[in-house]
């Protein structure tokens, strides 16, 4: 069975694996990039590729940033090293094998409804919780493309006098949503950073930690303004979101749904459902074997 071999694409690593038409996962490996340079994450992709069990039909890259796609250029202002870089023209020409590149989360999304929902639902919007605030969103069935990657929400803005983010903007959701952003809210309700991230927050929380259960209620309350806002604009039968801090989400889910509920533009209400992504992880390898093979 013919396969693809699919690159999740990180700031220090890259996730791999070889996947078949069904969805299958085999040589499934993270590979880390030894030096910050361009040259160090093109040797880490050769190494991988001249280690696969066996050879596969493609390549399915799934990039963290905006990208061109008729141009072949990447805009990734949080991670210099690949920014302005021709990815798919420059693995294709070092490993002679064809490369689809996609942003990496709309690859996500893509993978959480072709081996998750498709049978469902026609119309779906997927947001990855993490270093960044990213989406993907499939309409009548189908990723939403462009001759440029399309559905930046992390850029979209809640507050024009916010927080200065790497897309040079202020108030984006990526600065809000994101890791670094639900640090900032433990800061401004009065806790100490120092040693703090949203695992340890989590295990406050578990111990009943007052600052760490309203930290966690207030991500929950802008994720639902997030979540809102898109809702507004295409009504689709589910909001689904993954990344690592959708793993904790057990803290913050309730107040997420009930405060989504109350912004909903009305005349949606009861038509959107709010749900954890299922395929965690592997979602941006499924979703570069489902667009390479067109399914």
């Amino acid at each position: 069975m013919e396969k693809v071999l699919c690159l999740d694409i990180g700031g220090s690593s890259i996730k791999s694996g070889l996947v078949d038409i069904s969805g299958n996962i085999t040589d499934e490996n993270k590979s880390v990039i030894k030096e910050e340079t361009y040259e160090s994450f093109l040797e880490t992709v050769k190494n991988i590729v001249d280690n696969l069990s066996e050879k596969p039909k493609g390549i399915a890259a799934a990039l963290p940033g905006g990208y061109d796609i008729k141009n072949d250029a990447i805009f990734a202002p949080n991670l210099q090293i690949l920014n302005g870089r021709h990815i798919k023209t420059d693995i294709e020409n070092m490993c002679g094998i064809k490369v689809l590149a996609e942003n990496d989360a709309n690859l996500a999304a893509y993978g959480e409804y072709v081996f998750g929902d498709k049978k469902s639902v026609n119309n779906m919007i997927f947001c990855t919780l993490g270093t960044g605030f990213g989406g993907g969103l499939i309409l009548n069935g189908k990723l939403l493309q462009s001759d440029i990657t399309l559905f930046e929400v992390g850029h979209l803005s809640i507050n024009i006098r916010g927080r200065k983010c790497g897309c040079g903007r202020n108030g984006c959701l990526d600065e809000y949503c994101s890791t670094s952003g639900i640090i900032e809210i433990y800061k401004e309700l009065g806790g100490s950073t120092n040693g703090i991230n949203p695992y340890i927050l989590s295990e406050k929380a578990k111990n009943n930690d007052t600052l760490a259960l309203k930290t966690f209620e207030e991500y929950g309350r802008l994720l639902a303004f997030a979540f809102a806002n898109l809702a507004a604009l295409f009504c689709p039968e589910k909001i689904k979101f993954g990344g690592g801090l959708s793993e904790l989400s057990e803290y913050y889910m309730d107040c997420l749904i009930d405060e989504f509920e109350k912004l909903l533009f009305p005349a949606y209400k009861g038509r959107v459902k709010i749900e954890r992504a299922e395929l965690k992880n592997q979602a941006g390898m499924l979703g570069g074997a489902a667009l390479f093979f067109g399914l």
